[in-house]
């Protein structure tokens, strides 16, 4: 059952990193699909590349209201409605870097018709531009976009960057080496153990 011989081929490459963070130049799109989770929802995912082959995906889920949380002074429906607006900021400021601005409309009744309908819309422009991608770490240290914008530029029409890091909200070192550089910093006379 269990066997290791010369058939057995082991995989000296292939794999990938993620686009490290820091603002990072010469990333390609390399495409929109709509997947589905593990509940059979829809969401979006956008397929970045850079001149290393690293890659990024940036997924925008439907926004679900049971998981919103109001602000203070904010109602639910106010809440779910800001949620949904951010999202399709950040669809607007990907996508308008290959469309428009002017003529860059979508919509849908549904977020599976919103979804069906922007792929279209993107599958018919032209996504060949060079582009300049923000990347930050998110809550869990994975490399990802912003929640907010800008951090997208198209190389060709933005030649200077006008992208920025924000060390009060751009997360760009993981936990646990804050972590590692405290303790190492620590004087042990106060260490516990």
């Amino acid at each position: 059952m269990y066997t290791i011989n010369e058939k057995l081929v082991v995989e000296s490459s292939g794999g990938s990193s993620a686009i490290p963070v820091g603002i990072n130049e010469g990333v390609s799109f390399n495409g929109l699909t709509k997947k589905q989770d593990k509940n059979g929802k829809s969401y979006l995912s956008f397929a970045f590349k850079d001149t290393e082959g690293n890659e990024l995906l940036h997924n925008e889920f439907e926004i679900n209201p049971e998981y919103v949380t109001p602000k203070e002074g904010e109602s639910k429906e106010d809440a779910v409605n800001r949620r949904v607006n951010n999202m399709l900021i950040r669809v607007k400021h990907i996508c308008t870097q290959f469309i428009p601005k002017e003529t860059f409309v979508v919509s849908g009744a549904t977020y599976e018709e919103f979804c069906n309908n922007l792929i279209n819309l993107m599958n018919s422009a032209n996504t060949s531009a060079s582009l300049r991608l923000k990347v930050v770490l998110n809550y869990k240290d994975y490399s990802s976009l912003p929640n907010f914008t800008p951090f997208i530029e198209n190389v060709e029409t933005h030649p200077t960057s006008k992208l920025k890091i924000n060390p009060k909200y751009d997360k760009m070192e993981p936990d646990t080496a804050k972590a590692s550089t405290e303790a190492a910093a620590t004087d042990e006379a106060i260490l516990p153990f």
